[in-house]
């Protein structure tokens, strides 16, 4: 299969992709400065929101929120610094994809917040923002809605039928199917460099 035209794509998600999250880490760095007792269990509830990764639920509202009904006891300037302690971006993964978008078309299609992904466009020096991106926040849809990835493919001018999604969540790999994309969970990178070849992608 050739990429090479403005009809195909590889487009991977950002988390346990390019970017390893701990979301336990950020659970219990949360509820470090709350007072409320179930402060770990309300936060994993009120960050797995699908309006924040829709951008219609800002952070700024989430940390009005924590400070209000938990406790949480920090600035803002502070709370984002927790809001994004959990990332540890892989260079090798983001090294192969910047690889691969030498010679092929490559994006990024991922739930994400404005915070986190500023947060981890600093911290790869600005070469996240060099690849085509396309953010729940931005297009107000979030995985594994079969409605975000059809927005995708239509604001890329792609064709999912010749383009392949990776992700590394089950949910989001079907939903990408149901779309019409070509799909792989991901599980490491050599695995996934093995279906790339599978897929005549060198």
């Amino acid at each position: 299969m050739t990429l090479r035209s403005r009809d195909n794509a590889l487009v991977f998600d950002l988390g346990n992709v390019i970017v390893a999250h701990d979301n336990d880490l950020l659970y219990e760095r949360l509820a470090s400065r709350c007072t409320a007792e179930n402060a770990v269990e309300r936060i994993r509830q009120s960050s797995h929101d699908a309006r924040l990764g829709m951008g219609v639920l800002p952070v700024e509202m989430l940390h009005a929120q924590m400070m209000r009904e938990l406790g949480y006891s920090a600035d803002w300037a502070t709370f984002a610094e927790d809001w994004c302690c959990h990332f540890e971006v892989d260079p090798q993964m983001l090294d192969f994809i910047q690889h691969l978008g030498q010679s092929h078309r490559v994006m990024i299609f991922s739930n994400t917040n404005a915070v986190h992904w500023n947060m981890l466009v600093d911290e790869t020096d600005g070469a996240l923002a060099l690849i085509e991106s396309y953010l729940s926040h931005e297009i107000g849809d979030v995985k594994p809605n079969v409605s975000a990835f059809d927005k995708v493919a239509k604001a890329a001018r792609i064709d999912p039928t010749r383009s392949i999604f990776t992700d590394d969540v089950a949910a989001n790999v079907e939903a990408a199917r149901q779309a019409g994309f070509i799909a792989h969970q991901f599980t490491d990178q050599p695995a996934l460099e093995r279906f790339l070849r599978e897929q005549g992608i060198s």
